[in-house]
């Protein structure tokens, strides 16, 4: 009997990941690659759209080959990237503006004109209070002409890659809807590009790729492509999703009310509705479009929250690195009990963490700080106090779902990602945020949003919704303290009233260019 399987694509900011699935969203195989990325200065980073697309080749052949599945058995392949970026094509759909993220904050600049033009034009038509991918085009307008001049159509990285494997041409580049968002040029409300935001930061739309849901299929796999991959030509690709919208669909946000908080290397905290509502009261919500069509995911993301992590790992615990690896134990769990026997609140010692500057509302000069520490504090209170920081950014943000739909009941806030092992995290984010936590049964829900994507536009799942909801279990469930909560409660309204206080003083150590003998 002949069995169908489908191929997800996962690209994340620093790595690949191809899963191998049979059609009951059982995963065969599964490979994950690194993707190299440089930090040559501070607020440049430098990555290669095309290092991806060979790592994505690279790994999608190796995953095929090692799971013993006939190649002529794929009947679809899915994708999901990194969103907040953009990069250009030329004429021959090839990189002309090479992508660029979110992390590479010399294009900041952009990002405040365009706020401070058009701030409330963009929540109302585009749902952004960061917008990227418009900025980004300014960037490379202003700063860059000569590279501009080369670009056919501005895209997103998944779009890119998906659109090489199937050799498409530049006038059938794409986005797809859970991406509109990011662009600060899209009207959500008739899914298409505003002329009056284009004329208004002066981007012509010819350079405007079209717009698709995430489980249209774009094309068919190019015979060079298949060949490099050890797939049969002809294979459909769907065009699928942003990793976070991606993973809402693997974890079924797909209805009114449902949370998600996705705790991986750039964190976010989704809400499920049923309708638009534009922030304009904190500018802090972000509005995706769900590849579900009829939903939205009012969001916030934080800014390398599992980057900051990993960074306080290498540079201030090499004994319990040591630790782990002798004794065959993760090191994140060794800080996690040595922070479990601290006090919540971290006996007073509050932390910004947010190192790459706050998202939302957009905030760039924000940088990280530890307040009112003494002699007294061991490392272990650092490691709780960083947590807690990012916990106290969902409870604000949780404030702000609350005013902005009003009338929708929080049951519980599914976590995913990475960081979804962690008790002690998942009980403090309970404990902050007053509302239960529950974990799944599996750790690979975007890659399951975009195989339940592709498996859709291929016609093997006929009702989205529901397929969205079928393929996991809930194992864990965490309850909140009431007496952490009621004091965590305090913890959070200072947290709120620091970045008014301390915003001066970031933006006048900016100021200060940075030591150079010959200058002084």
């Amino acid at each position: 009997m002949h069995r169908s399987y489908l191929i997800a694509v996962d690209m994340g900011v620093s790595f690949v990941k191809v899963g191998l699935y049979d059609t009951n969203a059982n995963l065969v195989q599964t490979v994950t690659e690194k993707v190299p990325g440089n930090y040559p200065e501070p607020g440049v980073f430098i990555q290669k759209a095309d290092d991806y697309l060979e790592l994505v080749l690279a790994s999608i052949k190796k995953c095929i080959e090692s799971s013993g599945v006939p190649a002529s058995s794929v009947e679809g392949i899915g994708f999901s990237a990194a969103m907040g970026g953009a990069l250009g094509i030329d004429k021959d759909f090839n990189i002309a503006a090479d992508w660029s993220i979110v992390s590479d904050s010399r294009f900041n600049t952009h990002v405040l004109g365009m706020l401070e033009k058009r701030r409330d034009m963009l929540l109302k038509h585009s749902g952004t209070n960061f917008p990227v991918y418009g900025a980004k085009i300014l960037w490379w307008k202003n700063d860059f002409p000569q590279l501009h001049k080369k670009v056919c159509k501005y895209i997103f990285l998944c779009s890119y890659i998906a659109g090489k494997l199937a050799n498409i041409k530049p006038e059938d580049a794409f986005i797809d809807r859970s991406h509109l968002q990011w662009t600060a040029l899209a009207d959500l409300g008739s899914t298409s590009f505003s002329e009056q935001l284009c004329e208004s930061f002066g981007i012509e739309k010819r350079l405007l790729p079209r717009i698709v849901n995430s489980f249209d299929i774009i094309g068919k796999l190019d015979k060079n492509m298949a060949e490099l991959c050890s797939l049969r030509e002809g294979i459909p690709l769907i065009a699928g999703a942003g990793d976070k919208p991606a993973g809402t669909v693997g974890a079924g946000l797909n209805s009114d009310g449902l949370l998600i908080d996705e705790s991986a290397s750039f964190a976010a905290l989704s809400l499920c509705v049923e309708r638009f509502v534009p922030d304009l009261r904190s500018h802090t919500l972000e509005n995706l479009v769900s590849p579900i069509e009829g939903l939205y995911l009012p969001s916030i993301f934080i800014n390398g929250s599992g980057v900051t992590h990993q960074w306080f790992i290498e540079t201030f615990c090499q004994q319990e690195q040591d630790m782990a690896y002798k004794k065959s134990l993760n090191v994140y769990k060794i800080m996690d009990d040595a922070a479990s026997k601290i006090n919540p609140g971290s006996d007073k010692l509050l932390a910004i963490g947010l190192l790459g500057g706050r998202g939302y509302p957009f905030d760039p000069d924000i940088r990280g700080m530890w307040l009112n520490h003494d002699w007294s504090y061991s490392k272990a209170h650092f490691w709780r106090s960083l947590l807690e920081s990012f916990a106290y950014e969902y409870a604000s943000a949780l404030n702000k779902m609350r005013d902005n739909y009003p009338g929708i009941g929080f049951d519980e806030i599914r976590v995913i990602g990475g960081a979804a092992r962690s008790d002690l995290w998942n009980q403090i984010k309970c404990d902050v945020t007053g509302i239960p936590y529950v974990s799944i049964d599996r750790d690979d829900l975007t890659m399951l949003g975009d195989i339940i994507l592709a498996g859709h536009g291929v016609g093997i799942y006929g009702d989205l919704k529901r397929a969205s909801g079928s393929f996991f279990k809930k194992v864990k469930r965490y309850e909140p303290d009431d007496i952490n909560h009621k004091y965590y409660q305090k913890m959070v309204g200072l947290y709120e009233g620091v970045f008014d206080k301390v915003r001066d003083i970031y933006r006048n150590i900016k100021n200060i260019p940075y030591y150079n003998r010959k200058k002084i």
